[in-house]
């Protein structure tokens, strides 16, 4: 990488390690859901447990009439039949058995759980940048606010008997790098570990591996199409949709409100002429996310849209600046009105400069690109061409940081903030997911418990109409039509446009100028319910940039849980 010339500050140094934004992107309220699943049957002795995991919840056991004959996990709230802390969507209360040896998994004994932490290469240069952007941890803070998480859900989650053993896998390579990638989830499999939380995001060939070597990986990769994830069953869990799901999505929402009307979101350049499309999409040179696109067009011209182009920019950090000019030009070139984009978070601050440059003003619809729909990056594109963007947002609205979950469970523990001021939402958000497949996997942990427990979880937030939670599920649970196999997670997404007047702060805390404003206070559609009504877009009333600590919605707002006994806040 290299870094910008002195005569200006380069936008791109906002950019900082992916992981670093990741954790302010705000899955900081992601709610995985935690009911469903429970058919409520009795074989005349109570409820019938799950068919391959042996888990019985509270909630089946009471409908069942049971109750007395199992024993609960310690840390459960019985007056809601859901584990006792403080989550929005805690997953429900299961029976307490004995653990089986666990022969058939890697890293499974009758005592032990063997977990990997990857820990990225060391790079100076991005270090450098992260403090620069705010958004650096130490690595000795980022270990111990992982450690501190995997303690708290050891303590409170049901393992059957078993403790959490954390192993370091140092990387070897950058991000893309395959090979190494390659290298070094072999290297995590034999240490001998169960699942490996994290890796380098741009290689999927990491969770291949892993998945060859029978090893689960949590959030390995990114934005892999849903082949990907249905060939690595049952070893790869991502927690955002797939890029086959954000096209549906999408391609919804420009049919029910863009095809077939006239521009008016955009310039004067574009404004009252026929709605044409062209598409903007982010791959990498070996074409890893080309059969995502081809999907996404398919779905785009299915909807009747006039696409008259599609253009694919990569990522590349030394030309961004020539990059740009050609990106803006080819745009400029395909006479759209209407852009969809899904590319990276960087090159926008160069083709939107070139095209403000140029005079080209089109309407930007964003197609579910994860990090050009947060504040910090926004705020470094042109600001003339920004203010004609809207879209989907995966990521739910923000709250303040003392009142994120992450945040607020940590000092429910340990009586105190996590010792990663960046990394801590990313680090809980990731491990909450491998800790609801380990409880709902009973006592006979392998990858295919582990894949039956996170599949028996069902949406917690109802499903009949759009809602300001965050809905994450597995398996079928009939919220993508023609899916019998959501390898996804996030379920809904919701509507924003930016608005360069806006002032707040950044997901980093930055205050600044410019903010995405998020309609109907935050409301999220799953796939069917995108609106026909026109929706208002780039109209202030009714929409919300980040919930106000004092006023966050009560569907947002964790339980009170008191703190236990055993946790360390509790003992001074």
């Amino acid at each position: 990488m290299q870094q910008a010339p002195e005569r200006r500050r380069s936008p791109w140094t906002r950019y900082a390690p992916v992981v670093a934004v990741l954790v302010v992107v705000g899955i900081l309220v992601a709610v995985f859901a935690g009911g469903g699943g429970d058919d409520g049957g009795d074989d005349g002795g109570g409820p019938t447990p799950d068919a391959t995991t042996g888990v019985v919840t509270y909630s089946a056991a009471e409908e069942a009439g049971d109750l007395a004959r199992y024993t609960w996990q310690e840390h459960c709230d019985q007056e809601s039949g859901r584990v006792a802390i403080p989550l929005v969507g805690a997953p429900p209360c299961v029976n307490v058995q004995k653990p089986t040896a666990g022969a058939a998994a890697r890293g499974v004994t009758g005592d032990t759980i063997r977990i990997g932490r990857y820990i990225a290469k060391p790079d100076l240069q991005t270090d450098f940048l992260a403090r620069q952007t705010g958004t650096y941890d130490p690595p000795e803070t980022s270990a111990q606010t992982f450690q501190d998480y995997v303690d708290i859900y050891t303590s409170v989650f049901e393992l059957y008997g078993r403790k959490v053993e954390v192993v370091p896998i140092e990387g070897t390579g950058g991000g893309a790098d395959a090979v190494a990638a390659r290298r070094d989830a072999a290297t995590a499999a034999e240490k001998n570990v169960f699942a490996v939380v994290g890796g380098p995001i741009q290689a999927k060939e990491f969770g291949e591996e892993l998945a060859r070597r029978k090893v689960i990986c949590i959030v390995c990769t990114t934005a892999q199409p849903e082949k990907f994830y249905l060939d690595n069953q049952p070893y790869v869990w991502p927690i955002g949709p797939t890029p086959d799901q954000t096209a549906t999505m999408v391609s919804e929402l420009i049919e029910k409100q863009l095809v077939g009307k006239p521009a008016q979101y955009g310039g004067p350049d574009v404004n009252g002429k026929p709605r044409t499309f062209a598409m903007l999409t982010y791959n990498t040179p070996d074409g890893q996310f080309t059969s995502s696109w081809d999907d996404l067009e398919r779905k785009v011209k299915a909807t009747g849209a006039d696409l008259k182009a599609r253009i694919t920019n990569y990522l590349d950090i030394p030309n961004l600046e020539r990059d740009g000019r050609l990106i803006a030009a080819k745009l400029k070139a395909s006479g759209a009105t209407t852009i969809i984009f899904t590319g990276d978070p960087i090159t926008p601050a160069f083709f939107t400069r070139e095209m403000t440059k140029a005079g080209y003003f089109p309407e930007w619809v964003m197609g579910g690109t994860v990090y050009a729909d947060t504040n910090v990056f926004a705020r470094s594109f042109d600001q003339e061409q920004w203010k004609h963007a809207m879209g989907i947002k995966l990521t739910p609205v923000g709250v303040p940081k003392p009142k994120q979950q992450a945040y607020t469970l940590h000092e429910w523990w340990f009586g105190a903030p996590p010792p990663a001021e960046n990394s801590f939402a990313v680090t809980q958000t990731n491990l909450n997911l491998l800790f609801l497949g380990l409880q709902m996997a009973g006592p006979n942990l392998t990858p295919e418990t582990f894949a039956a427990g996170l599949r028996s979880l069902g949406p917690d937030s109802s499903t009949k109409e759009p809602v300001i939670t965050s809905i994450v599920t597995f398996g079928d649970w009939g919220l993508w039509p023609g899916t019998t196999l959501d390898t996804g997670g996030l379920d809904n997404a919701g509507v924003i446009y930016w608005d360069p007047n806006a002032t707040g702060t950044d997901e980093t805390g930055a205050e600044g100028k410019g903010m995405y404003r998020a309609l109907d206070n935050g409301l999220r559609y799953l796939a069917g319910q995108w609106p026909t009504e026109p929706l208002p877009l780039f109209e202030p009333e009714g929409t919300v940039t980040q919930y106000p600590e004092n006023d966050i919605p009560p569907e947002l707002v964790p339980p009170v849980i008191p703190v236990p006994p055993d946790a360390p806040a509790a003992k001074g």
